[in-house]
């Protein structure tokens, strides 16, 4: 009942539809009431009576109420789908919207094949419920009611008789949908988990072929594609056992007032237009009943189904994106100030494992160019990740000119800090439209200048249609070094105040590098930037240089300094000193 009445928000903008809709489902159950009675008239005063008039009169108002009735099932039936449709519509609006506030704590543990099989599979079964199910199961009651009523006052003992076997029919529908329901449970479920499966492999098609998997992959899938089947037939085993036990009630209500009626036809207490007509109006008992079982069985998919999208919408945004409080983002210089800062993931135990930042604290200021080392694992893209509010401390602040960036315009935050990101993502489009992702408004000349910084124009040129050049899905086009160029000149082009290059020349050779370092100069110039890096080439030109080692900072200095120093810095100089004049 929850469900049905939260739902019932998404029903609200609908309701001229709604009420149309009903209307004309009473209007049409109305006249599927009246029909068999005008059925009778004809018999017992038309043709009994021999009169002609009546008959000719009579069947033309049965041909003229079912043509009112056809109009008015179009109608209704534009006006379920639009109710459905609307559902739909505004359910994906609002998951989706959802979806984008959302931390990226939620997507470190999110399945991407789940978050589709809901909005995709469990929006349209609920919309199949919403928008036909509830109004054929509206209807069906209706229909099943008014047929009774109408049957009683014709002949009430051959009605009661007739129904003998109806008890047995809901009893029947009854077990069914007590059974149906946790199977289109685990349905939904292993639609989500193949969806999964699907994407996973497509989106690693290239490392499933590098390593010669595709047996591998093909076996899980087809696992998943079998639990998916084998539980579909233990619905589809509840729906042959229960369906064809429903038309045999349904049939024996039909024989059954076969039988009496001709009974009390042949003793005069039924006459022959009643009798006609108590076989219309029989189907109007058992066809609501018998669909039942479908209406269930639509039923049953969005009860199952809505839980899944509801728990997604009730997922809560840990991240306040301050959108109508927040301070404002626009005088942001690049003064940046941890205060003891810490971190943990959400699933740590924080008293019991080591956070992936502790106690860091560190002041840049404006225009000051920093690199973060470290080993795997020691906490430099989540200091970073803390700056743009991809997560929020654990404990202490972090301060940008002064102010905590919890504190700002999430939205105004973000766009001031440019950050090329270690895995570099492209969309399906050209690379014009990618370089200015994140600056829309951008003239071609900007566009260029960025691609110029980031030493991928000349390439740019090369292609077949230029800036225009549409490339494949996630980049696929391009090898690893110019998606990293274009992901560089994407950032570069929005001008940041602070600039974040977490690994940005890994995928490219050292001369490009090298290139890409002396243009980056001047875009540096007065931009507070900060470099992670593994190679040290990458930071021979920072201002400091801070090493990490399991979430604390356990060196900062130049390069000098550092080196002079000894420790972790100097063992990696020293590391790559050696595997440089190796190869």
């Amino acid at each position: 009942m929850k469900i049905w009445l939260r739902l019932t928000k998404y029903l609200r903008p609908s309701t001229k539809w709604i009420v149309l809709s009903i209307s004309l489902m009473i209007l049409a159950t109305f006249i599927d009431l009246v029909a068999p009675w005008l059925l009778r008239e004809i018999f017992d005063k038309g043709i009994d009576k021999r009169n002609v008039n009546l008959i000719l009169m009579l069947t033309l108002a049965l041909a003229g109420i079912q043509v009112v009735k056809s109009v008015g099932s179009f109608v209704q039936g534009r006006s379920q789908e639009l109710v459905g449709q609307n559902v739909v519509f505004m359910l994906r609006k609002e998951l989706y919207t959802h979806l984008q506030k959302l931390s990226f704590s939620y997507y470190d543990k999110a399945q991407t094949g789940q978050i589709m099989s809901r909005m995709t599979g469990d929006i349209e079964a609920v919309k199949n419920f919403i928008g036909f199910g509830s109004m054929m199961m509206f209807g069906g009651l209706l229909t099943f009611i008014g047929t009774i009523i109408f049957m009683m006052a014709m002949q009430w003992q051959v009605t009661l008789i007739s129904m003998a076997a109806i008890p047995l029919l809901v009893l029947s529908l009854l077990r069914f949908n007590k059974k149906v329901g946790p199977a289109w449970g685990q349905i939904r479920e292993q639609m989500g988990r193949l969806t999964t499966t699907l994407q996973e492999n497509i989106s690693g098609i290239r490392v499933v072929k590098a390593f010669a998997r595709e047996n591998t992959e093909k076996n899980k899938f087809e696992s998943r594609n079998d639990q998916n089947f084998e539980t579909n037939m233990e619905r589809a085993k509840l729906e042959a056992k229960a369906f064809p036990l429903m038309g045999f009630y349904g049939g024996v209500t039909f024989l059954l007032m076969i039988v009496v009626g001709a009974l009390y036809m042949a003793n005069d207490k039924m006459t022959l237009g009643t009798f006609m007509a108590f076989q219309w109006y029989t189907w109007g008992i058992i066809w609501p009943l018998n669909m039942l079982g479908w209406q269930i069985n639509v039923m049953q998919q969005a009860i199952k189904a809505a839980p899944r999208v509801f728990e997604v919408l009730d997922t809560p945004a840990d991240i306040d994106t301050n959108k109508d409080g927040g301070a404002d983002t626009q005088g942001i210089t690049g003064n940046v100030s941890f205060e003891a800062v810490s971190f943990h993931f959400a699933d740590q135990d924080a008293e019991k494992e080591a956070g992936v930042l502790n106690d860091i604290s560190l002041s840049i200021n404006q225009g000051e160019v920093v690199a973060v080392l470290g080993a795997t694992g020691s906490g430099k893209s989540s200091l970073i990740a803390l700056m743009s509010r991809f997560y929020d401390v654990s404990g202490g602040r972090l301060l940008i000119d002064g102010i905590d960036v919890r504190d700002y315009e999430l939205d105004g935050l973000r766009r001031k800090i440019g950050i090329v990101p270690q895995e570099t993502f492209l969309f399906s489009a050209s690379i014009r439209d990618n370089i200015a992702y994140g600056l829309p408004e951008a003239t071609g000349e900007q566009i260029e200048w960025a691609a110029r910084k980031a030493q991928i124009h000349e390439f740019i040129e090369s292609m077949p249609f230029g800036y225009d050049t549409l490339i494949g899905e996630r980049g696929v086009g391009l090898s690893g070094g110019q998606r990293q160029r274009v992901a560089l000149a994407r950032a570069i082009l929005m001008d940041p105040p602070i600039l974040v290059l977490d690994e940005a020349t890994a995928s490219v050779d050292t001369a490009t590098e090298s290139a890409i370092h002396e243009a980056l100069l001047e875009v540096m110039k007065g931009r507070t930037t900060f470099i992670i890096a593994q190679r040290l080439s990458s930071v021979k030109r920072a201002d400091r240089i801070i090493v990490l080692d399991k979430g604390r900072i356990v060196e900062q200095g130049t390069h000098k300094e550092l080196y002079e120093r000894g420790g972790f810095f100097r063992g990696l100089f020293e590391m790559q000193e050696v595997a440089s004049v190796s190869s």
